[in-house]
């Protein structure tokens, strides 16, 4: 998939950034070809440059259509296994808010709002939690311009089991 000037794509672990730009860097006498990423929740001072032809190999993708945002909720909303390992466990969560993917982000909120409900999470799973609930409610904010505070509302209710509406995702 390629991104021009202006689109808006999904960095793993930092969320929602802005192509600012295409540029050309030679490293090594080889000329390559660098997406300019600007998150758009950090200082305009923050750049990170993506090779064009790893991008997808990094992570980098668009945001989640809007019309997917129902079956992501009914996603949280389904039951999962929770490796007892603590130490594969968060391997596993790392791996997964890595990818980028929002499935795999998602199954770590999952993974770690299951287990909250049994224990007290340690501090690198409560970090985890925090993050992958940020990065979901950011980019479904931004898609069906809601307010984080109604796509937190409907990411809790999926996280229960409850039913949603979802017209309000339609419009």
């Amino acid at each position: 998939m390629t991104f021009r000037e202006g689109n808006k794509v999904i960095y793993p672990r930092l969320g929602i950034c802005r192509v600012s730009g295409i540029v050309e860097q030679t490293v090594s006498g080889t000329t390559v070809k660098l997406y300019q990423l600007k998150p758009v929740d950090f200082q305009e001072s923050t750049t990170i440059l993506v090779p064009v032809n790893k991008a997808a190999e990094v992570g980098v993708r668009k945001l989640i259509d809007k019309t997917d945002i129902p079956k992501l909720l009914r996603f949280l909303g389904k039951d999962i296994e929770v490796a007892s390992d603590h130490r594969k466990r968060n391997a596993k969560n790392a791996e997964r808010m890595a990818s980028g993917e929002i499935y795999e982000v998602a199954d770590s909120l999952k993974t770690m709002a299951k287990l909250s409900k049994g224990k007290t999470l340690s501090p690198e799973e409560q970090q985890t939690m925090a993050r992958a609930r940020y990065l979901i409610i950011r980019e479904i904010a931004h898609v069906t311009k809601l307010t984080a505070e109604e796509v937190e509302e409907m990411i809790d209710n999926a996280l229960a089991g409850k039913k949603m509406r979802t017209k309000r995702l339609a419009a």
